[in-house]
């Protein structure tokens, strides 16, 4: 392994943190006058059965926690796990970890993904981290940490956007200006000038996402400890860029959806995720191909790496 050369530096914005929250104006997406959320489409056709992976790997338990995943070529993909910096290539033909390399000592590791040229981490309060010159042999070279102007506290989605050379961070929780607390923001980081745009790039609203999801045949069917029905929510832990469509797909792994936005904006698929099968989803990627690949944590069973070939 290469010896590596660590820098620290924040991403400059406009404006702090607090004042951010207060003078914050809503993405395009939350201003316009048609519905957020469209009605479902039945000409739309699901490339992917959810409920039947061509392929089920049980990772190794060091992958217990498995959180962020990112495809590396089409043998191997990348993961961290929770509160371990290293990252762990794995043949999910082979199952097994062939490299472990490591880019910190500990902390709440959420997001991965690959550029080609370079691997990025996301820690969940919004440090991102990259490991420029990155390949599955030799690990990378020069690490740099990006200290990000995001407006919410837990951050856990990540994935390199290749159209438009930008990585996606999504918000697993609301913002911490609470008048947009039934947004999830989702945040694009330039990968020219290595700014994060600090306006939201797409934001999700939950209530209307509750209505398509009815139309789904998705309810919220939890309760809280007094037996009353817990509100409705969504909450992203991972996201992918279609390789061949474009579309965005997004996990929900605390409530067991996934969705599918459209580049507008707009929520053109949802479907539930079994939990007998997907135990806690916090990773999702794709082949060049278009084959999706889907990790999850052991939740207190084993953890898994399943893959879904597209259907003709």
């Amino acid at each position: 392994m290469k010896a590596l050369t660590i820098l620290t530096f924040p991403v400059f914005s406009i404006f702090c943190l607090n004042t951010a929250a207060s003078s914050l104006e809503p993405p395009d997406s939350l201003s316009r006058t048609r519905p957020l959320l469209p009605p479902v489409e039945t000409t739309y056709r699901f490339p992917y059965s959810l409920n039947h992976p061509s392929g089920k790997n049980q990772l190794p338990l060091i992958l217990n926690e498995v959180s962020g995943l990112t495809d590396i070529d089409s043998d191997h993909v990348a993961c961290v796990q929770d509160e371990i910096g290293t990252v762990f290539i794995y043949n999910f033909h082979t199952d097994s970890i062939v490299e472990k390399y490591k880019f910190d000592e500990t902390g709440d590791f959420e997001g991965l993904t690959y550029t080609k040229h370079a691997l990025y981490i996301l820690r969940s309060d919004g440090r991102l981290t990259e490991w420029n010159n990155f390949n599955q042999h030799s690990g990378g070279e020069t690490i740099l940490h990006y200290t990000l102007p995001i407006l919410t506290a837990n951050n856990e989605g990540l994935c390199f956007d290749h159209k438009y050379n930008r990585l996606l961070i999504a918000a697993k929780s609301k913002p911490v200006n609470h008048d947009y607390r039934s947004e999830r923001f989702i945040y694009e980081f330039n990968l020219s000038t290595k700014k994060l745009n600090p306006k939201p790039l797409y934001s999700i609203n939950t209530e209307q996402l509750e209505k398509v999801a009815k139309q789904y045949h998705i309810t919220q069917n939890d309760t809280n400890s007094k037996g009353k029905l817990k509100p409705f929510n969504f909450r992203p832990s991972s996201l992918a860029v279609h390789p061949v469509t474009g579309e965005i797909y997004i996990i929900s792994a605390a409530d067991h959806i996934l969705a599918v936005m459209d580049r507008t904006g707009d929520i053109i698929f949802m479907a539930p995720l079994k939990p007998d099968l997907y135990a806690k989803a916090e990773g999702i990627t794709f082949l060049d191909d278009g084959t999706m690949i889907i990790t999850n944590e052991g939740a207190g069973k084993t953890p898994t790496l399943l893959l879904f070939n597209p259907r003709n």
